[in-house]
């Protein structure tokens, strides 16, 4: 397949969606994370076309992921309505974000360091130290996020978690937009932590309610892109085709894995992305 001016295996790029979708359903995101780093560092994919196809395969991923957990009744729909229009909004300033960097010549070096350091923040974040409850399924600790005395307030009766301030989730939705446009990763990477220990989900519904989020980001995103001439479609679904299958696998393996295997397994992985990252980016400079 020619792509960007770059000729790719096919069977190379299915087998890559076939890992994102194992991811995605394992853990309520969208493996963007793996995908746009690998597309540009393996394929050698110019970035933005690596961020919007990314995004655009991953509406895909999103939906078959997000059936599979709301059959499981994991997840809190409400927390996703709140965070729907800032999550829009984010998504949109995030891709003219990249258009801005594609004219000024500085989209690899700029975007890898970006990447660099946010995974490495999220992977430092999930391998701390349990703190009991929280990670179990049918117990709810109050985050600090959650504590914050900004009304107005509203109740998750899913989890139950009750007086939680509306406008924090609704700022953070923006915030995870604007990297999911920027970035290609969907959102979901980072929510997964904030929901744990700043909010004090469960993380069996941590993922549920994310994957929720990730198909919004991801259709915003592949909208905002495809106007920028950056998402390239058979790219987009022969890896939705490795993906479709395998996110119903992770999504049943995330019911019976123990969760501090779903937690360790995560940081594990995204630290891997991290140092293929960092290789491809020293090989550059």
């Amino acid at each position: 397949m020619l792509v960007a001016g770059q000729e790719v295996s096919v069977l190379g790029l299915l087998a890559l969606g076939s890992v994102v979708g194992l991811v995605a359903g394992l853990f309520g995101i969208g493996g963007g994370f793996i995908l746009t780093p690998l597309l540009s560092v393996v394929f050698d994919i110019p970035l933005p076309v690596a961020i919007g196809s990314g995004l655009c395969q991953m509406v895909g991923t999103a939906t078959v992921a997000f059936l599979k957990h709301r059959k499981l009744g994991q997840g809190e729909p409400r927390f996703d309505g709140l965070m729907l229009a800032g999550t829009l909004l984010g998504v949109a300033a995030g891709a003219r974000a990249v258009a801005q960097l594609e004219r000024r010549g500085d989209t690899t070096l700029v975007l890898y360091v970006a990447y660099i350091v946010f995974l490495l923040g999220v992977a430092l974040t999930l391998v701390r130290p349990s703190r009991g409850p929280v990670e179990a399924l049918s117990v709810v600790r109050r985050g600090p996020l959650a504590r914050i005395p900004l009304p107005p307030y509203v109740d998750f009766p899913q989890l139950p978690l009750r007086r939680v301030p509306a406008l924090v989730v609704a700022y953070l939705g923006l915030a995870l937009g604007f990297l999911s446009g920027l970035l290609g990763v969907g959102g979901g990477v980072a929510l997964i932590p904030i929901l744990l220990y700043g909010f004090g989900f469960p993380i069996r519904h941590a993922a549920g309610t994310g994957i929720l989020v990730l198909f919004a980001t991801s259709v915003s995103g592949t909208i905002a892109h495809a106007r920028l001439g950056h998402v390239h479609l058979p790219l987009a679904l022969t890896l939705l085709a490795g993906s479709s299958i395998s996110t119903q696998f992770g999504a049943l393996a995330t019911h019976r894995l123990p969760v501090n295997v779903l937690r360790r397994g995560l940081a594990l992985l995204i630290l891997a992305t991290v140092a293929a990252l960092a290789w491809a980016l020293a090989r550059r400079l």
